[in-house]
């Protein structure tokens, strides 16, 4: 598909202690509430919660993400809020424009980046488990890797390591175009990028690079004898109970996956089929619903995934120069919002936008999904925020 396949670097934004406060949200769905905004869900109560003032929140909350969608006129936006006492689930827009299918809270969207905080956990399981260090160099489990006995793990996923960003190469964008359905192995992938020269040495910067992660897939593949997606599912899917995500292209995809939109040459295009899905891997390629990547971000920080030891690890910043990303960890990155410090990420891919932050002082995690690529998912959670510091 022609004109589809523009530079996206299958990332957030730049995307970030004490990690207590983001874990006390229920995550149960509640009857959908009266109105015209596409499926969106009245507020849900946790154990002893006040049922009225979460109802009423959950209005606020349905006004903002249609206002959102509204003004960035967007096909469509699905959310989930847990905070304590109180969950949200809503959507506005619409799902499918030909068949005019109104969007679903929950409804499946290609998350992108957010999987690079799936595979980083999965990481430092492994490290917890004595399997590897952060400080191996990345040629004692990979073989051929530019560099790769002087770049470690802890680089990788802190984009630190100075590897090229295959998804800006323009060998990877002709190959993708002249054959969008191929299917790439993770070698081919890395292999753009080791035909580019590094952005630095080493430890000497930052550079967000899909090769990061799609390395560090390799990585947790060769440590554990084992297919990530199979790891992803034994270790974090199954237990945390996310029974709307999987890894497209790896495994058998859960129905339910909306479609995502372009805007090309004034025309809005499906892209949701646009390229095989292994071309993001374990740098993008999971699909998810709002509610699934909200508990997922919930359990995490909160403790109930890894350590205390690998959440700090996880939480040790480097600096990114962005003005919007106050630091980046180890597959997470820490931002500012209206009501404080955030912890999350936030992914592009063809067709879908997506963002999944944790306001650390509020007990507050937010995730919005949105079905068109040129979309602002950040800024959509951004105002979700402030309806919650509001009184």
């Amino acid at each position: 598909m022609r004109h589809v396949l523009h530079r996206l670097a299958w990332v957030a934004c730049p995307v970030f202690s004490s990690l207590a406060g983001c874990g006390a949200g229920a995550t149960e769905a509640s009857a959908p509430a009266a109105g015209d905004s596409g499926g969106g869900l009245a507020g849900s109560p946790a154990p002893g919660g006040d049922a009225a003032a979460c109802d009423r929140l959950a209005g606020r909350l349905q006004a903002a993400l249609d206002a959102a969608v509204r003004a960035q006129d967007l096909p469509g936006a699905a959310a989930a809020v847990d905070l304590r006492g109180c969950s949200f689930r809503g959507a506005a827009g619409t799902a499918n424009i030909e068949a005019r299918t109104p969007l679903a809270p929950g409804d499946l969207f290609r998350a992108g980046s957010i999987t690079k905080t799936f595979v980083s956990t999965l990481v430092l399981m492994l490290r917890a488990e004595g399997a590897l260090s952060l400080d191996d160099a990345v040629s004692k489990h990979v073989k051929g890797i530019p560099g790769g006995e002087r770049i470690t793990i802890r680089q990788l996923l802190n984009h630190t390591s100075g590897l090229f960003n295959y998804t800006e190469s323009d060998g990877f964008l002709r190959a993708v175009d002249a054959d969008p359905t191929r299917a790439w192995r993770p070698e081919e992938l890395i292999a753009f990028s080791a035909a580019e020269p590094p952005r630095f040495e080493p430890g000497r910067g930052f550079s967000y690079s899909n090769t990061n992660y799609i390395v560090a897939g390799s990585i947790v593949q060769a440590v554990s004898g084992r297919p990530i997606v199979e790891l992803l599912r034994k270790r974090i899917l199954a237990p945390v109970g996310l029974a709307s995500t999987y890894l497209d292209g790896a495994e058998p995809a859960v129905p339910g996956l909306v479609h995502g939109y372009g805007s090309y040459d004034g025309e809005l295009v499906d892209t949701t089929s646009a390229v095989d899905p292994s071309t993001a891997w374990t740098s993008g390629g999971l699909v998810s619903s709002a509610g699934d990547l909200t508990t997922f971000f919930v359990r995490l920080l909160d403790g109930g995934l890894l350590g205390q030891a690998e959440l700090a690890e996880m939480t040790a910043w480097v600096s990114t120069g962005s003005d919007d990303a106050r630091g980046y960890g180890l597959g997470l990155a820490r931002r500012t919002s209206p009501v404080g410090t955030t912890y999350g990420h936030g992914g592009s891919v063809w067709g879908f936008v997506s963002a999944s932050y944790c306001a650390v002082d509020r007990d507050a995690t937010i995730t919005v999904l949105v079905n068109h690529e040129e979309g602002d998912a950040e800024k959509i959670v951004e105002d979700l925020f402030h309806v919650l510091k509001v009184p």
